[in-house]
């Protein structure tokens, strides 16, 4: 039983590390994100953005697609990297920011999460007490 847990260990460090596949001359990975903010404009239609911000690796990773999903109240976003196969990277650490627009196209009037690579904050939306606001005391790092 412990060599299965092993065998499994080591695979999801590997995974994580951001898989290297023989045909493709770069690398993918998950954004090292430290906070988020989220921005709410109740113009009509009203629109949400989150500032993400974080440190890529080295110079030779960048930022690359985000991907959101809504599961009930909540949003999550996942940024992605890509790290070209260049030797002699700096490894210092390159800080980051880019600023995502979330869907909210019907979104029903209530308490939102969203979630950056694992960091979250909140906003609410509710359009007869002066649409949307965000949710500063629910804020998590």
């Amino acid at each position: 039983m412990r060599g299965i847990g092993s065998v499994f260990a080591i695979a999801c460090l590997l995974g994580c590390a951001g898989p290297i596949e023989a045909d493709r001359p770069y690398q993918v990975g998950l954004a090292a994100v430290e906070r988020i903010e989220v921005e709410v404009f109740a113009e009509k239609p009203f629109s949400v953005y989150v500032s993400v911000y974080g440190q890529l690796p080295d110079g030779c990773t960048k930022l690359d697609r985000s991907r959101q999903e809504r599961f009930g109240s909540g949003i999550e976003v996942t940024l992605t990297t890509r790290r070209e196969s260049t030797p002699g990277c700096a490894a210092e650490p390159q800080p980051f920011e880019r600023r995502v627009l979330l869907d909210v196209a019907g979104l029903p009037q209530g308490l939102y999460t969203v979630t950056v690579n694992g960091v979250q904050d909140s906003f609410q939306y509710y359009e007869g007490l002066g649409g949307p606001r965000r949710m500063d005391r629910l804020r998590t790092w």
